[in-house]
């Protein structure tokens, strides 16, 4: 190697980092319990948190055409201002994403897909008035607008708009495109 003083840099670059690593996890903290491949970790939890309500994502439908929602957050409520088909020309998943809001659609019981999104410039749920010492607001005045791709399926009941922060939720119609939809 023609630099050795750029081979040794490298090298205790590795050194450093194995090093912080390995000093970081002997801090970590103790009530952490490891889980192997293989073992059973309801049985090495001491003390499990209790399991969810809410039922993971189901894997990402694909669709050809897909229906887009206009929504509008304006002081504090959703509005849904339109739905309108749109044809991706060839088929393709579901986009999966982190949100404070989603889309779902449910057959029965039965989570048959979840799409999340959030409104432009609406940031979590803030705390009731915390006097003069309280960080400006957006949430209370601010109107913010989406549209969000929601896959076309003919399965599903049921298609709900919900807030994750506030654990509120709002109908939407389904099937959206009315009786054409319905008839597919």
């Amino acid at each position: 190697m023609r630099h050795p003083t750029l081979r040794a840099a490298v090298a205790f670059a590795f050194l450093a980092t194995g090093v912080l690593g390995v000093l970081s996890v002997a801090r970590a903290d103790k009530s952490r319990v490891l889980v192997f491949p293989g073992a059973d970790a309801a049985a090495v939890r001491p003390h499990s948190e209790p399991i969810s309500h809410i039922p993971p994502d189901p894997p990402p439908m694909v669709s050809r055409k897909q229906w887009v929602f206009d929504l509008r957050w304006s002081k504090g409520e959703p509005y849904l201002l339109g739905v309108h088909e749109l044809d991706l020309g060839t088929p393709q998943e579901t986009q999966r994403a982190m949100g404070r809001f989603a889309i779902e659609l449910f057959a029965g019981p039965t989570l048959i897909e979840r799409v999340r999104f959030d409104f432009p410039m609406l940031g979590a749920v803030e705390e009731q008035d915390a006097g003069y010492m309280a960080p400006p607001s957006f949430q209370k005045n601010l109107t913010s607008r989406i549209g969000v791709m929601f896959p076309e399926v003919n399965r599903g009941t049921r298609l709900e708009l919900w807030d994750r922060a506030t654990d509120k939720r709002w109908p939407l119609p389904w099937p959206p495109g009315g009786a054409d939809a319905a008839a597919r």
